[in-house]
Order: C-alpha cells, then structure tokens, then sequence
C-alpha cells in the first residue's frame, strides 16, 4: 500500500505561503527532520572561528552601499529559501566577491545557519582544505579516498564553498573544480562561494581572476548559476587591529605622562 501524500505540501515536506503579494515557505507539519539543530550545525564544519557569525552582529560600512545591500540580499535568500524570486536569485546559488576582510564569509555562514534552522542540510568546504585533503588521499598510506572526500561536497544541499580560486591551479586541480561545480549544476543544487577574485579579466586591471586560476567552463557555470553580490569598502581586519594598537598606544601614553 502506498503512502498518503500530504495534501497541504504535496509531500516536498515544504508549505508555501504567501504574505502581501510575496512568497515564503515553511516547513510543512508532516515534516519531522530527522536530525537536531544541533546536529546539522556539527555535520555542517562551520570552524570555530566562524562561530559567531550572524546577520545580527554583521555590521557593514555605511559608506559602502555594496555591503548594505549584501546583507540585505543575503537575508532576503536566507529568509525566503526554497521559494526564491527567479528573477533575483536565478538558479538559488550566491556568489560573494571582494577583497580580504569585508564579511564575505560571515555572510555566507549567516545564510548557512539561517537555513540549518529550517532544517537543510548544509555544508562548509575551506577551498585551499579540500584541495589538500583530496592530494593526500593520492598517499598509499590515506584511508581516504578521494570519492568518499567528494561525495557529501557533491550530495549536500547546499554547499558553501569558501575563499576559491586562494591558489593557482594545476590542470588536475581545475578538473577536480569544474567536476564539483558541473555536478552540482547540472543537479540543480545550490552552492554559495566566497572569493578574493574577480570573475574574468578585464583591461583596467591585470590581476588574476577565476577565470584565469579555475578556467572559462567553471566561470560560465557560476555567472549562469549564482546571484553576484560584490563587497567593498575597507578591511574590517585591518580596522579592528589599527583600533587596538592605537588604544594601547593611547592608553601607554597617558600612563607615562
């Protein structure tokens, strides 16, 4: 005998509701997830570093209008996924681009902790660590192989894939990246990138880009895949350390005099 579908989801396990003309969805009261918060925040490997990243305590410049607007694109995907404007959010992936320390990755992690809570499975991947982890299953002596290090990158739901393209590139490296972003393409599943780089080349600049370090198949992908959102403005590293030194330094001169 088969099972009852439910009839308010359809059986997706998602009830779609509309509020003033826009779409959200929940998750629908048939659905159980099987696993604690908890749980998919651990599966998840957000590091320890990145704990602390919320949308609350992301701060951006209000000189910059781009970090505005990121953070306003990045709630507005976390609070409406699955049910995305098409028009916006294009095939569900996100990609955010931008110099060193302007909260790319908090950002991002903000996204992934946003749709944990509605119970999607998610999943961090440092770039420069994977790559690393799938050269050492090449070692005779790894109990790793290298389809047991892909296989949650290609299956999850959706997969953050963290600061690409920090390295040049060898040509197995570049197959290893197109084989991750053109499976996940072509299943239709939502991946969210942080870089450092530019897209592709341009004249005004002579710096690397994706397209240079990954190659043009995986940039097509990406452009047709994800919702761009460009961050810039200065490094927030940079001003949390400046503050610090100069409020040690003030407070060493007023101790002196």
């Amino acid at each position: 005998m088969s099972e009852a579908v439910c009839e308010i989801c359809g059986g997706t396990g998602w009830e779609v509701l509309s509020e003033e003309g826009v779409s959200r969805a929940r998750r629908c009261s048939c659905f159980h997830v099987s696993a604690t918060t908890d749980k998919l925040y651990s599966a998840a490997r957000i590091p320890v570093r990145f704990n602390a990243c919320e949308f609350d305590n992301y701060v951006p410049d209000p000189k910059s209008f781009s970090q505005v607007r990121a953070k306003k694109m990045a709630m507005k995907y976390a609070e409406s996924y699955p049910v995305l404007d098409d028009e916006i959010f294009r095939e569900a992936s996100l990609l955010f681009s931008g110099m060193s320390g302007l909260g790319k990755t908090h950002l991002a992690i903000a996204v992934l902790k946003s749709l944990m809570k509605k119970g999607i499975r998610c999943l961090f991947v440092d770039f420069h660590e994977l790559l690393t982890d799938i050269r050492n299953s090449y070692d005779e002596l790894s109990r790793t192989s290298e389809h047991q290090i892909l296989r949650p990158i290609l299956n999850m739901d959706v997969l953050l894939l963290d600061d690409l393209g920090s390295q040049r590139m060898t040509d197995w490296m570049q197959d290893t990246v197109f084989y991750i972003v053109n499976w996940r393409y072509n299943q239709k599943k939502p991946i969210i990138v942080t870089t450092n780089l530019g897209m592709e080349p341009t004249r005004a600049s002579a710096q690397e880009t994706l397209q240079d370090r990954l190659g043009y198949r995986v940039v097509s992908r990406l452009y047709e895949m994800c919702t761009a959102i460009e961050l810039d403005g200065p490094d927030f590293r940079k001003e949390v350390r400046k503050a610090g030194s100069d409020f040690l330094r003030n407070r060493g001169e007023a101790g002196s005099s």
